[in-house]
């Protein structure tokens, strides 16, 4: 019976990382700068006045949606699928601060009613019904009225952990610069608002996203002729349409499309010198090391989009994520992890400031399932360090890791 052994180590992790400000993010095909187009709450106006023009630019766009409010136009929801734009979660109930006079009438129910359980439970929801209507599962999340926050005064928290756990972005809205692909936090991507303007009032932060090669994520509502209120003019988007046509260092695409090429590009050290970004507790104290907030190095290593996973290792593969620890803890392992079913458990060898152990990472679920289990105890010492887990047996190409988690001990 062959095992495969990894180790798993809090050490200096010897790459020549650059300082802040000397990395540049390298976007696709010899792009300087990324735009994404995107529209909130499936107005009936975006049907009819947005997407054929967007559709006679070869544009596509991202529209986050209501399941009630698609219900009626369904075929030209598909159709808009069809040529090539993305949908978007919205939510059910376009939760937002019950400051708004609107949202304490029938059928809102403002954000301070919220608990974090019930918005994934809403947000879970919303996504089956647009995968039963439209035959897809977002993977877009937009915050009705660009707010983050639910419950009240003591009690009141951000539910951006759960967007992040059950989407790769969470657009804002009214916000003030464009996204770092860097630095971002994906969950809380900026939303800059193309409402009521004239093309000439963005080109100041289409500029600054080209000269610092940053994501500019546009955000409307309705689009028409009219200059009504919260409405992208049909003349802003034929000038915007026009002026990436003219210029091919833009990278124009759906904010789902240019979130999973940033998230792998973020994960890949071949590309990237800059050290990964810090992975803190939660308020519980746990440290969740998904595969997304980590960085591979080696030849072969990649990270699988679908799968939110690290796979195809071999033996001079590596996966690096930097955690930061107020106080000395000692943690329970846990390792989220797949393996093929007719392959055995793989051993892991963990070290930590001399403390060694050997754990068995079992079969998974089967069925390329993952399997999450408790695996063993580490303790870490005060301080940022270095996570780096790599296997000592060449053959491992049914293995996927998505996330180890610190959780910790009690007692």
């Amino acid at each position: 019976m062959s095992k495969q052994v990894f180790i798993l180590t809090l050490v200096g992790f010897c790459v020549p990382y650059l300082l802040r400000g000397q990395e540049e993010f390298m976007w696709p095909e010899g792009k300087q700068f990324a735009v994404s187009i995107s529209f909130d709450d499936s107005r009936p106006t975006v049907l009819k006045y947005g997407i054929p023009l967007l559709n006679r630019y070869g544009v596509g766009a991202t529209f986050y949606v209501h399941p009630h409010m698609i219900e009626a136009s369904l075929d030209e929801w598909k159709a808009a699928l069809s040529s090539g734009h993305e949908i978007g979660n919205h939510t059910s109930l376009h939760p937002c601060t019950e400051n708004f006079w609107w949202i304490r009438q029938e059928p809102y129910k403002p954000l301070e009613e919220y608990t974090l359980k019930s918005m994934e439970d809403e947000l879970l929801s919303t996504n089956r019904q647009i995968e039963q209507l439209l035959g897809v599962t977002p993977i877009s999340f937009a915050y009705p009225c660009g707010q983050t926050q639910i419950g009240r005064g003591e009690g009141k928290k951000s539910y951006a952990s759960v967007v992040a756990k059950l989407f790769t972005t969470g657009r804002g809205w009214l916000d003030e610069a464009p996204v770092d692909p860097l630095y971002c936090d994906l969950a809380e991507i900026t939303g800059i608002s193309m409402d009521d303007i004239d093309f000439e009032a963005i080109l100041p932060m289409i500029n600054e996203a080209r000269q610092r090669g940053l994501w500019l994520v546009l955000a409307g509502h309705d689009t028409q002729p009219e200059h009504t209120s919260q409405t992208t003019r049909l003349k802003f988007l034929e000038d915007l349409c026009e002026y990436v046509s003219a210029h091919g260092e833009i990278w124009m695409a759906p904010v789902g499309e240019v979130a999973t090429y940033v998230e792998k590009v973020r994960t890949d050290g071949r590309l990237l010198h800059n050290k990964p970004l810090a992975v803190i507790g939660d308020t519980q104290g746990c440290i969740n090391l998904k595969a997304a907030l980590g960085r591979a190095y080696g030849p072969q290593i990649e990270y699988i989009t679908d799968r939110k996973a690290f796979g195809n290792w071999t033996d001079k593969d590596t996966v690096v994520w930097s955690v930061r620890v107020p106080t000395p803890t000692t943690y329970q392992i846990e390792v989220e992890w797949s393996v093929a079913d007719h392959e055995v458990g793989k051993d892991m060898k963990l070290i930590v400031d001399g403390e060694e152990q050997v754990i068995l990472l079992g079969k998974s679920d089967g069925n390329g399932k993952f399997r999450n289990a408790v695996v063993g105890t580490i303790t870490i010492r005060a301080g940022e360090h270095n996570l780096m887990i790599m296997p000592t047996n060449a053959d491992n190409r049914s293995l996927t890791i998505r996330a180890i988690r610190l959780v910790p001990q009690k007692g």
